[in-house]
């Protein structure tokens, strides 16, 4: 950047620059209520459940058929990633959103209607659709609008607004009736349509399409008004060289660093979920000891513990574009890891009675929050982060398409096993499954991971790919890092 010594030049270039921040924070937090839906669905079965339990409302309801309610929340979400995919590259990443909105308004329907468990089995379905459309679209769209310098600190509210969705279900669920329940989650689609209506489309989705014009002034406006000409240059060549191939499975494994690529993103999506974060959301009510933890009721353990999952959030969210995405997920996965062994530990204890461990009824509560604070550090915001830096433009959606139904059937899995492991076994296994996944990612990460940190998306193919940009093009990119992107 070459400065002229024009103040008013300085401030107006300044100006722009932190309206262009600014603008790209609005576009992600609206987008993000997207993901709010999707965590009011994953924490809805929590206050509903002791519900069902303990009074029998909406309508009683026996272990297996809860198990059933819980859980085709993912099978639902194994059908929807891979169509998801196809058509956010045939209509738009933001035409996706608005047109399948009025997915996850109908499951409120049908829960606030339902007069037995087949209503609650579809609702859940719908919501499960709704989960792989956010987890295929949601990462894309944050990665394309945002700049380098804060592209991670915008992905990371995928998981920060998921937390927040389930919070909410956790404090107003015992609070208000089932039918209010319903009726407040099910106006958060309504809002999400409105508000998202006027933000714009992804350049990079315009760009692959063809559409330059739409394409600039899509980003012109995501960069406050600024130049946006050689930004536009490169991220077109860029588009060029990726679109050269169609997009199929093949060319998911056809160069190396789509091979990488591939690895990288489904072994965090798969890890993710065996660390046991599905099965926490959903269970944790029923799960912990009836004594809590000491003045706090299992439904006051559950509330404090969505709000440890948000505010950490907001620690990935500030120290991942400076310290680094490999750095977190290492520490979140040592501390998943630690936290889950010692709430296997507990419940191993507890079960086979070799120490009386019923003083220390509080352990898994504290074990809970330690593994809440270390993965929504790493394991959580990270994954999506990824997930939408590291596929070449071509099989973006095809690739998120797979990303979201592996995160889906690992969800399905652990959570329907988890009463039968509990049964057969003991509840203690469960943890130590959890555990296991959290050391297997910890090693995964320190010997394969890449660093995308305060890189552009062609950079990140570069590394991926084990090749060497020439001199112009980075000199083109750090300009273009400097003063627009």
């Amino acid at each position: 950047v070459r400065c002229t010594g024009e103040h008013p030049h300085l401030t107006t270039m300044l100006k722009t620059e932190s309206n262009g921040i600014f603008r790209q924070y609005v576009a992600a937090v609206i987008a993000s209520i997207s993901v709010i839906i999707l965590g009011t669905a994953l924490g809805w079965p929590s206050p509903v459940l002791l519900r069902i339990t303990e009074k029998n409302e909406p309508f009683p309801m026996t272990g297996e058929e809860v198990s059933w309610m819980v859980s085709v929340l993912y099978l639902g979400n194994l059908v929807s990633p891979l169509p998801a995919g196809y058509l956010m590259d045939k209509i738009g990443r933001k035409m996706s959103f608005m047109v399948l909105s009025v997915i996850p308004l109908t499951s409120w329907i049908f829960i606030r209607f339902a007069t037995g468990p087949s209503w609650l089995y579809v609702a859940r379905f719908l919501s499960g659709t709704w989960s792989g459309i956010v987890s295929t679209v949601a990462p894309m769209y944050l990665a394309e609008i945002s700049e380098p310098r804060i592209r991670g600190a915008l992905s990371t509210f995928v998981q920060l607004m998921t937390n927040m969705g389930v919070l909410s279900e956790y404090i107003i669920g015992p609070q208000v009736s089932y039918s209010m329940l319903a009726y407040i989650s099910g106006s958060l689609p309504i809002l999400f349509i409105i508000l998202f209506s006027q933000m714009p489309e992804s350049p990079y989705w315009l760009l692959m399409k063809g559409k330059k014009e739409r394409a600039a002034k899509s980003l012109s406006w995501l960069r406050g008004g600024a130049d946006v000409k050689e930004e536009m240059e490169n991220m077109n060549r860029s588009i060029e060289e990726e679109m050269m191939n169609k997009g199929t499975l093949k060319d998911l494994v056809a160069t190396k660093g789509n091979r990488r690529a591939l690895l990288i993103v489904e072994m965090l999506a798969l890890l993710q979920r065996m660390s046991g974060v599905s099965a926490l959301m959903a269970y944790t009510s029923t799960t912990l000891p009836s004594r809590g933890a000491g003045s706090l009721t299992p439904n006051d353990c559950v509330v404090v513990m969505g709000c440890v999952w948000v505010v950490s959030v907001f620690i990935a969210t500030v120290l991942v574009d400076s310290l680094g995405r490999k750095p977190l997920l290492i520490l979140s996965s040592l501390g998943c890891g630690f936290a889950m062994f010692a709430a296997g530990l507990w419940f191993f204890l507890d079960q086979t009675e070799y120490v009386d461990v019923s003083d220390f009824y509080y352990v898994p509560f504290a074990a809970f929050l330690v593994y809440g604070l270390f993965f929504c550090i790493g394991l959580g915001p990270i994954a999506s982060t990824v997930q939408g830096e590291a596929f070449p433009t071509n099989i973006k959606g095809l690739a998120s398409g797979i990303t979201s139904f592996v995160l889906a059937l690992t969800s399905f899995v652990m959570n329907k096993v988890y009463h039968t492991i509990a049964d057969e076994v003991g509840m203690y296994l469960n943890y130590w499954i959890f555990s296991g996944s959290c050391i297997v990612s910890l090693v995964f990460c320190l010997v394969y991971m890449i660093e995308t940190k305060g890189k552009t998306l062609s950079e990140i193919q570069d590394e991926l790919n084990m090749r060497k940009r020439n001199k112009k093009n980075k000199q083109q990119d750090s300009t273009t890092t400097t003063e627009l992107a």
